[in-house]
C-alpha cells in the first residue's frame, strides 16, 4: 500500500492555521496579562504564596497564605501584595517615587474593626518584581474603622470571622 502524501505547502498551511489560536492567545495575555488567583514570589530566601483576595479597575490585591492571629488582642498580622494596573507615583521625603506594586504588612484589629499599615515596600514592577524603590517601616498608619463595602471591611470580616 502506498502512503497518502500531502504536498509540503498544504502541510505548512495547516500548521500555520493551527498556530493562529495559540499566537492570538499568547499575544492577548502579553498585552493584557491576567491576574492569577494564586501567585508565588521569592525574595532572597523568603518564598511567599499569595491568594487573590480582591480586584478592581485600579489594582489586584493578594493576601499571603501564612498569617498570624493573636487571640489575646483579637488581631491578625497579614502580608498584602497589591499590584496596580498602571504605575503609581507619590512623593516621599521630597522625592518622587514611581512604583507598580507594593507589599504591605497590615494589622487587622477585630475588636475595633480597623486595619493599619505597619510596613510598606514599593516595587518597580508588578507582582513585587523589579527593584525595591522605597521601603517604609514602623509606620502604624491607622486607616480607621473599615467602611462598609471596602476592601478593609472584607479583610475584617474574612480574618475575624464576622458575617456582617
Amino acid at each position: 500500500m502506498k502512503a497518502l502524501q500531502f504536498p509540503k505547502s498544504l502541510l505548512i498551511c495547516l500548521v500555520g492555521i493551527m498556530c493562529i489560536p495559540a499566537i492570538a492567545y499568547g499575544s492577548f495575555h502579553y498585552i493584557y496579562p491576567s491576574d492569577p488567583s494564586l501567585v508565588y514570589t521569592k525574595h532572597g530566601k523568603l518564598n511567599v504564596e499569595w491568594v487573590k483576595f480582591s480586584e478592581n479597575a485600579n489594582f489586584t490585591e493578594y493576601l499571603a497564605k501564612e498569617r498570624h492571629f493573636d487571640e489575646d488582642s483579637l488581631s491578625a498580622d497579614i502580608l498584602v501584595l497589591r499590584t496596580y494596573q498602571e504605575p503609581q507615583s507619590s512623593i516621599h521625603e521630597h522625592n518622587q517615587v514611581i512604583y507598580s506594586s507594593v507589599v504591605l504588612h497590615q494589622k487587622v484589629n477585630c475588636r475595633n474593626r480597623t486595619v493599619s499599615v505597619e510596613d510598606l515596600l514599593m516595587f518597580s514592577k508588578s507582582m513585587s518584581g523589579g527593584l525595591l524603590v522605597k521601603d517604609l517601616y514602623d509606620l502604624d498608619w491607622d486607616l480607621g474603622e473599615a467602611s462598609p463595602g471596602s476592601i478593609d471591611e472584607m479583610k475584617v470580616t474574612t480574618l475575624c470571622g464576622f458575617t456582617s
